[in-house]
C-alpha cells in the first residue's frame, strides 16, 4: 500500500476534530486555528502509522470501516479500534490544551 500524504485544511480537518460538525455553529476560529493546529500535529506525531491510515481513510476519504479493512487485510473489528483509539489520543491531547489554556 502506498503511503499518502495528507494536509490539513479547513475543509478536511473539521471531519477529524469536531464529532458534530456544522460551519454554522463554529464561532471562534482563532481558537479552532490553533486546536486544528495542535491536533494535526498530534496526528502526525503521537498516532500509530495503522491509526493515522484508518483514521483519515474513514473520516477523510469517508470510505465504511468494513472497505478500509479489506483493503488493509485486516479485520473490521481491527478497523474500528484503530479508529477509536485514535480518537481517544486526540481527544485526551485536546482535552489538555483545552483545559491549560
Amino acid at each position: 500500500m502506498k503511503t499518502q500524504i495528507i494536509h490539513f485544511n479547513d475543509k478536511n480537518a473539521n471531519k477529524i476534530f469536531f464529532r458534530d460538525y456544522s460551519p454554522e455553529k463554529i464561532d471562534n476560529s482563532d481558537k479552532i486555528k490553533v486546536m486544528r493546529n495542535i491536533l494535526s500535529k498530534a496526528i502526525s506525531s503521537e498516532l500509530t502509522q495503522m491509526q493515522r491510515i484508518c483514521l483519515v481513510e474513514h473520516y477523510i476519504n469517508r470510505k465504511k470501516q468494513k472497505q478500509i479493512a479489506e483493503e488493509l487485510g485486516l479485520n473490521a473489528s481491527t478497523v474500528s479500534r484503530h479508529i477509536s483509539s485514535a480518537r481517544k489520543k486526540l481527544q485526551n491531547i485536546a482535552s489538555y490544551y483545552l483545559n491549560t489554556a
